[in-house]
């Protein structure tokens, strides 16, 4: 191996070591509470060395971070197809089944320590987003049998509890990814199986 893809190699190593550390931070503290010193301790590097990988925690924290958010945002507005009960259950859970095996502990931080951060009001962000699918997906159903929702609030509504359902899913099962799966797809059921019948 020549010096330069050694030295390349070295680096991703590090920068990997960085991130790891950072999780864990990030995780048992919180975005705000956490510490670029204790993170780079805990890489084996000094505090001045982080500084080459990462201008400051901001930034190791979105580095973390934007590529779950993308997914998550990316997986709510798929093309699912739609069943009969007009909610796509099965593929849904798959889709947050992926994301939780490939990003659990950002999952939780994004939800529970993101203060401070862009992603703060990430809950937020999320309920807006699931609650504008949902009434998209349903406004052509209820167009074509001429009817209509008394109050749309009941789409924030319905979509607040899902988000929160889901964070108490990931704070009671942590890495039990079949219990996290069947709750998951319990939740759904009771919130979304024909829910365009029972508005």
């Amino acid at each position: 191996m020549n010096r330069s893809l050694l030295m390349q190699y070295l680096k991703d190593d590090v920068k990997e070591a960085i991130v790891r550390s950072a999780l864990m931070e990030f995780k048992s503290k919180s975005y705000l509470e956490a510490s670029m010193r204790t993170i780079a301790k805990n890489a084996g590097i000094t505090a001045g060395n982080i500084y080459r990988y990462f201008q400051s925690k901001d930034d190791l924290f979105n580095y973390i971070m934007d590529p779950v958010w993308k997914d998550v945002t990316r997986i709510i507005f798929d093309n699912y197809e739609y069943t009969e009960d007009f909610f796509p259950i099965t593929e849904i859970i798959n889709s947050i089944m992926y994301i939780y095996k490939r990003f659990n502990a950002e999952l939780f931080i994004l939800l529970n320590n993101s203060k401070g951060s862009k992603y703060e009001n990430v809950k937020e962000r999320l309920v807006s987003l699931i609650s504008k699918r949902l009434e998209d997906e349903m406004a052509p159903f209820f167009k074509a049998d001429n009817r209509e929702v008394k109050d749309t609030f009941i789409f924030n509504i319905i979509s607040n509890a899902v988000v929160e359902s889901i964070y108490l899913i990931m704070k009671e099962c942590g890495d039990d990814y079949v219990r996290v799966e069947a709750l998951t797809k319990q939740m759904i059921t009771v919130f979304a199986k024909d829910l365009y019948h029972r508005l």
